[in-house]
């Protein structure tokens, strides 16, 4: 049973990991960092799409890739329920910024450019669901697969990490990190996104 304390409401804000899995940086050709990237999104690009329905990206930016990762909800600085989340990126953009030197978090903070499916609580799971694999799949393709226990830091290094850095807040939700495999998306993709008892899947359209 998931109570109200599940639902993606009365959050501060949305805290992500970047570079967390090894392998995701090799493929991105960047240099591992010694610990991971911090980067922050507004709940008002959140979206929690209901099964089987459509969410609205907006292609005529450029080119959209996935990220799939583990996001933790919070409560008194303790996960409380776990989901999958598509972190979103504008690739293009993103890889101008950089070049330039400039901040890209235009590039990561556009409307519905954090996809996550109804959360779970940790009794759903089994006890060693750090060792559970997670997949992204599009269009009947598996894209991505990983599990937490594979990146540099697990649930409790990544809680007092952000938490040194950023007042944790009731409701915050921590996007953990994506494994290799990031890509790009298309419109009408069909995207399905399983982990443990989660198993959710949506369609990607064009926004206007």
């Amino acid at each position: 049973m998931i109570g109200s304390i599940y639902k993606l409401v009365n959050m501060d804000k949305i805290i992500c990991l970047g570079k967390n899995y090894p392998e995701h940086t090799l493929e991105m050709k960047e240099v591992a960092p010694e610990r991971p990237v911090l980067f922050i999104k507004p709940p008002s690009v959140l979206i929690e799409p209901k099964e089987n329905s459509r969410v609205l990206l907006p292609w005529h930016r450029g080119l959209i890739h996935h990220e799939c990762e583990i996001v933790f909800k919070l409560y008194k600085k303790n996960i409380i329920g776990l989901g999958l989340g598509l972190d979103l990126t504008l690739r293009d953009t993103q890889k101008e910024l950089k070049k330039n030197g400039h901040p890209w978090e235009i590039s990561k903070s556009f409307k519905n450019s954090a996809i996550v499916t109804p959360m779970k609580g940790l009794r759903d799971f089994p006890k060693d669901w750090q060792n559970t694999t997670f997949t992204l799949t599009i269009n009947s393709e598996v894209k991505q697969t990983g599990k937490l226990s594979e990146a540099i830091m697990k649930a409790d290094e990544i809680i007092h990490y952000v938490d040194g850095f950023f007042p944790l807040c009731d409701g915050d939700l921590i996007f953990t990190g994506t494994p290799k495999g990031v890509g790009p998306l298309a419109p009408g993709d069909l995207v399905q996104m399983t982990f443990g008892p989660i198993s959710h899947s949506f369609e990607l359209v064009e926004n206007g």
